[in-house]
């Protein structure tokens, strides 16, 4: 499926929170789930209207990064948003507000829109913001699957091997290309069918690209996590080699990955939880047994992950351990995802009996170092 093609429409001043949502998003790109294009990809001697035009028309997915200078912006609302506007009148673009920063939008043409981060709780308002790109990243991703969803409902269903006798297909749905003494055929993707009189080439000049700052930047910022993580156990820094390894790895999962992280001290996770966000893996915090089966039985979409620590102040009669209750609780519900225990344990014979009780009663395994729980994390979710 192509990626879809995403256009930013934001405020210059905000252009700090715009390079943080484009880090996060950085990764649905390297998935090839999007194609991003904003003002600061214009390059010298280009005429900066016209291509932003092209661009603004090109575009399958319209991001309003919405603030008090989005909407005092001229240029904007007497350009952008008006072109923005129609095309989402006429179907042809999805068009998302992502509130930034506090403002009233009372009145503006976007205000009906369903708007991101959930509930519309402006970025800038979150005790953890990477929790509020996480939200909106999420959002993101469910409206490019609506549109190529809508685009695989309109694509047309080639023949894999056309018969001999077969009258060649129409030349506006098919080319051939030479390969040897066959000819195969290269069908036109749904969007160009759908937008092709809408939709003017923008310039697609192929560059070489030999280092991407942004996926740099987010792969630097996990690794200053975990070295948080690290120290604050007592622990030594991460090898940046292995930072980036690991970082790329979970990048590249095909998937969005979700945790359900169950501790009663969630803040001493808190620079595990942030790396991790870091990635786009979200990580949803309880505190108790009680709650973790809660949300399990809840929550619309599943989780791929469990991560416990061992000892929790609540009743589990059956057991010295709240984290090993958990997990007998989760195999009696028939809930399959791996368990990992993630606990403070530095006495080599206590954390030995852990590890055996906990690979008998069917856990992934356990951790007490970040590094360790890192690749657990990924063994568990089955990437590499």
């Amino acid at each position: 499926m192509e990626p879809v093609d995403l256009f930013y429409s934001y405020a210059h001043e905000d252009k700090s929170l715009r390079d943080e949502l484009a880090g996060h998003l950085k990764i649905m790109e390297r998935r090839g789930v999007i194609r991003s294009w904003h003002d600061g990809c214009l390059t010298p001697g280009q005429k900066w209207d016209d291509e932003i035009n092209a661009q603004l028309q090109a575009a399958d997915l319209v991001l309003l990064l919405v603030s008090t200078d989005f909407i005092n912006s001229d240029y904007i609302w007497g350009h952008e948003l008006d072109v923005a506007m129609k095309r989402h009148a006429n179907g042809k673009i999805s068009l998302v507000p992502v509130m930034l920063r506090a403002v009233d939008i009372t009145g503006a043409p976007f205000a009906d829109l369903q708007g991101l981060p959930t509930d519309r709780r402006p970025v800038t308002s979150w005790p953890n913001r990477d929790e509020a790109w996480t939200d909106v990243a999420k959002g993101i991703r469910k409206t490019v699957e609506l549109i190529q969803a809508k685009w695989s409902q309109l694509a047309p269903s080639p023949a894999l091997t056309p018969p001999a006798e077969a009258p060649a297909p129409p030349r506006a749905m098919a080319s051939p290309a030479a390969s040897g003494e066959g000819q195969s055929l290269r069908f036109v993707r749904p969007k160009e069918i759908l937008l092709s009189s809408d939709k003017p080439t923008a310039s697609t000049s192929p560059t070489v690209v030999t280092s991407d700052p942004l996926l740099d930047r987010v792969v630097k910022e996990f690794s200053a996590k975990v070295t948080e993580a690290a120290k604050s156990r007592g622990g030594h820094d991460l090898d940046p080699a292995m930072a980036k390894q690991y970082a790329l790895t979970l990048i590249d999962a095909p998937d969005q990955k979700r945790i359900l992280w169950v501790d009663d001290r969630p803040d001493n996770n808190r620079f595990e939880a942030a790396a991790l966000a870091k990635l786009q893996i979200e990580v949803v915090a309880v505190t108790s047994t009680k709650a973790a089966l809660a949300r399990l039985a809840s929550d619309p979409e599943p989780f791929d992950l469990v991560l416990s620590d061992w000892q929790r102040p609540e009743l589990h009669l059956d057991t010295l351990s709240a984290g090993i209750h958990l997990l007998r609780q989760l195999r009696e519900r028939h809930l399959t995802m791996p368990v990992v225990f993630y606990h403070a344990s530095t006495s080599e014979r206590e954390r030995s009996a852990r590890q055996e009780l906990a690979i008998r009663e069917g856990a992934f395994g356990e951790a007490v170092m970040p590094d360790e729980l890192l690749g657990l994390v990924i063994s568990a979710l089955g990437v590499h």
